[in-house]
């Protein structure tokens, strides 16, 4: 079946199944500030301060007069509200003094005498306030008739409904009990390592559990590189992918609103400097590093969940501009009652026009991604969403001493629609049909006298279709049942060819051949299939347990086991009121993508699904003085790994695979473990910070050898600093750790029985030494201006504030001195010097 068949098929499959019955419009349970602008847009003038419509205000019934302005009196009944005339033929929206009346609620236990402070109150269905120590709370300004009261508190079963009948200018006195028993299930996922990184607006991040509302530096404005800075991770900072627990970097999940992500970067083959997905139009970030449930599927180290920003009631628009990107965003709500919304980005990378002005011989990078969202509320009941990403990479780029030189071209074409479904109170569901192609060719030439020379030709193209939904249904207060599945049709393409030649002495080293040869061509195709179910039970006041088995299978490959099952545990116990202890234990399985063949390193078969065991514990305490403690420790065991291929002099190269450091590795095993502390201050307005520390370790068991991996970094402490002065923001955070280890290269000159000499080489206990510690601190300062439309943000930041040298790499190089003879040099390379950015954002 052709593919955009297919597609249409999906399309119908979409429709059919998956809207909910009975879903009309109507105004009932919407919020009363959307109401009023929505009556605003159709001619009628009303004024209204936000003291007095909060936002937690809802219609209670739907509008029934058909006259406007008699309808929203009728809206404004319930909440003691009605309308006077106010300037210029206006509307204006008052209190109803006549009307209002005061509540005095008590909140008590069972035995009628004991008071429960902090117990939430509602009115209408509306929260109100939180109860004082003696379980009291007074509401005011509230009108005369017939009220529905509520109140619960953490650790008791919720009161059924109290009825208040509460008469003009007559205080009424109300007692409320409340019984001790297990509280609903929580809505947050039992897991052993998630942080939630959210957005509070356009590069703002919550960091470590807690919002942070300074901005911090985060090199090319790319939002993933927060992720480097939480304990478990490792980057050498050039590279927007991290290593997560000892991970290899591409054991990660990406998805963006739900949607699986292939391949989201930018220079993908260039150490993906940056993604493909915008930080401005990030919402929210959850990060797993471990633990992760049944839901999340088919990669072994980390998930990388992002939400899409919610659209403002009023259209905004954002400009920025940087050294590294000039960036514009628009994004609001459309149509009847505002049911519908957009968002709208393009970003354009500035790195070209960088290299022009610094130096030309470094070649011509250049980027750009857009993405379109429109969504539309049917009723309360379904909210359908279409949307498209779309990225485009032309690169060229060389070493300024010619010894390299590549180009490529990356197009990501990725179009999905989404729909979320609310059955009932109790039953939700989400289902993502989506197209994925890509599109990528690289070509290079490698050419350093006297080591190697070779050229790379390379084209590739993948193309998924996927039907993807997920089920929810709260079976009671205690049991909550997760449910979903998965189906995919995948098609790639490669066509691959390279040539190389090694000079002496080098050809003698890691398997090295003087001369090779590689061509590959392969189309393959076939399926995948995933389904899981998890179960939550809460079995006391204190105890969660969720527990979740997945099964997935590939059809593409001919390995002997493409199918897998995967048992997970969670457990999380609170010890009190500030204490909670996790536990979390399963197996977690990746099976090599269609489009991860390993041919650039000659290989054109697919290799059985690799596995990893996790086993986290981790306790949290929030004292009393206003901080967070977190410590965590796990262990990782990984089996069944495929061959890896690294360079281990050198990583930073334009093109791995011509180099004479590139080496197969072939572990039996694998085992990472460590121990996490995190301390950080809750949110306390206008200053944050946290400090944290880690010991880890992560080895190869290579033929009963255990051999570091090439990120392997025993000590980090890491911190960081955010304060606002009014319009002046500061954000600071840096990071210490053990230097990485390293392979060293080892030559000797030997005499020849004709009297000549030549070179040997060999290569040391791969991974037996390191490099120095390194250390980085990153700042950036940024200066808010109220403009008459607007306002504009201006930010300077940089990275490596002192310009430490932090070794990465070796390169060797051939020299003849004057007599004729041969050497080995070695060249010593580093990490990213002080890297400057200066940046503007106008936001209106």
């Amino acid at each position: 079946m052709p593919f955009p068949v297919r597609l249409a098929v999906l399309c119908l499959l979409l429709f059919t199944c998956r809207f909910a019955p009975g879903a009309e419009a109507t105004w009932e349970g919407e919020p009363l500030s959307d109401y009023i602008d929505s009556l605003r847009r159709v001619g009628l003038r009303i004024i209204y301060s936000t003291d007095l419509v909060l936002d937690e205000y809802r219609l209670v019934a739907e509008p029934a007069d058909a006259d406007p302005e008699a309808a929203l009196r009728e809206a404004l009944a319930p909440y003691g509200l009605t309308l006077s005339d106010g300037p210029g033929g206006s509307l204006l929206v008052t209190r109803n003094e006549r009307a209002l009346t005061t509540v005095s609620v008590q909140v008590l236990e069972s035995d009628g005498v004991t008071g429960i402070p902090e117990a939430r109150i509602f009115i209408d269905g509306g929260p109100v306030g939180v109860s004082d120590p003696s379980g009291r709370f007074t509401i005011t300004n509230l009108h005369a008739g017939d009220h529905e009261l509520r109140a619960s508190a953490e650790g008791y079963a919720r009161a059924s409904a109290v009825r208040v009948s509460t008469t003009r200018g007559r205080p009424v006195t109300v007692s409320v009990m409340l019984d001790s028993g297990p509280e609903p299930l929580p809505e947050i996922i039992v897991t052993s390592s998630l942080y939630n990184i959210r957005y509070e607006h356009p590069g703002s991040y919550s960091f470590l559990d807690r919002d942070l509302t300074a901005k911090m530096p985060n090199l090319g404005d790319e939002a993933l590189r927060a992720i480097a800075r939480l304990p478990g991770t490792s980057g050498g900072g050039l590279s927007t992918r991290s290593h997560v627990r000892g991970g290899v970097q591409n054991e990660q999940l990406f998805l963006l609103d739900g949607l699986r992500l292939y391949e989201p970067y930018h220079m993908k083959d260039f150490h993906s400097i940056a993604t493909i997905v915008d930080q401005n139009v990030i919402s929210g970030i959850d990060f797993y590093s471990a633990g992760y449930q049944a839901r999340f599927g088919d990669r072994m180290s980390g998930v990388v969940d992002i939400s899409l920003r919610e659209p403002p009631d009023e259209t905004q628009t954002e400009l920025g501009l940087s050294f590294f990107n000039t960036s514009a965003l628009s994004l609001g709500r459309f149509g009847g009652n505002d049911r519908g919304d957009w968002l709208l980005s393009a970003r354009r990378a500035n790195l070209d026009l960088l290299a022009d002005a610094i130096n030309p011989d470094y070649g011509s990078p250049r980027y750009q991604d857009y993405l379109a969202h429109v969504g539309w509320n049917f009723g309360i009941h379904t909210y359908l969403s279409a949307n498209a990403l779309f990225s485009y990479d032309k690169i060229s780029v060389s070493e300024t001493d010619g010894s390299e030189q590549a180009n490529a071209k990356y197009q990501n074409t990725i179009f999905w629609l989404k729909a979320e479904s609310t059955w009932t109170d109790r039953i939700e569901s989400s289902t993502i049909l989506s197209a994925t192609e890509i599109e990528n060719e690289r070509t290079g030439v490698t050419n350093k006298p006297g080591v190697i020379t070779g050229f790379v030709d390379d084209a590739r193209k993948f193309r998924s279709l996927a039907l993807k939904q997920d089920w929810e249904f709260g079976l009671s207060d205690r049991w909550l049942l997760s449910s979903g599945f998965e189906l995919k049709r995948l098609e790639a393409e490669y066509g691959y060819a390279a040539s190389l030649d090694i000079a002496p002495p080098f050809d003698q080293i890691l398997d090295n051949q003087p001369s090779e040869t590689r061509a590959v061509g392969v189309s393959p195709r076939g399926s995948q299939y995933s389904v899981y179910n998890e179960l939550r039970w809460r079995p006391g006041d204190r105890l969660t347990i969720d527990a979740g088995l997945r099964w997935d299978r590939q059809t593409y490959t001919t390995a002997n086991n493409d199918t897998q099952v995967s048992p997970r545990v969670n457990l999380l116990y609170r010890a009190g009121d500030s204490t909670e202890l996790r536990l979390a234990f399963g197996e977690y399985y990746q099976a090599q993508e269609i489009n991860e063949l390993q041919v650039s390193d000659g290989v054109a078969e697919f290799h059985p699904a690799q596995r990893a065991q996790h086993l986290v514990v981790s306790v949290t305490h929030n004292f009393d003085f206003g901080m967070d403690l977190r410590i965590e420790a796990y262990e990782k065991k990984y089996r069944s790994l495929m061959p890896r291929f690294e360079n281990i002099f050198d990583p930073l190269v334009l093109i791995p695979e011509l180099q004479i450091d590139r080496a197969r590795i072939d572990a039996d095993a694998a085992v990472a473990e460590g121990v996490e502390m995190t301390l950080s201050s809750v949110d306390s307005g206008e200053m944050s910070w946290w400090t944290s520390y880690s010991w880890s370790r992560i080895a190869d068991m290579i033929l009963q050898d255990t051999i570091n991996r090439n990120w392997d970094q025993t000590h980090t402490f890491g911190a960081g600093l955010s304060r606002d002065w009014g319009p002046w923001s500061f954000g600071a955070a840096g990071t210490v750790h053990t230097g990485w280890p390293k392979a060293v290269l080892i030559t000797e000159s030997v005499s020849n029985p004709d009297g000549s000499s030549s070179l040997v080489a060999s290569v040391e206990r791969r991974n037996s030494s390191r490099h120095p510690v390194f250390q980085s601190l990153d700042v950036r300062v940024s200066r808010r201006f109220d403009l008459p439309k607007g306002e504009l943000t201006a930010f300077l930041e940089v990275t490596n504030l002192y310009n430490h040298s932090n070794p990465c790499c070796t390169e060797y190089l051939v020299e003849t001195d004057v007599d004729g003879n041969l050497s080995v040099q070695a060249k010593e390379g580093t990490w990213l010097p002080i890297v400057p950015s200066l940046g503007v954002v106008w936001r209106f």
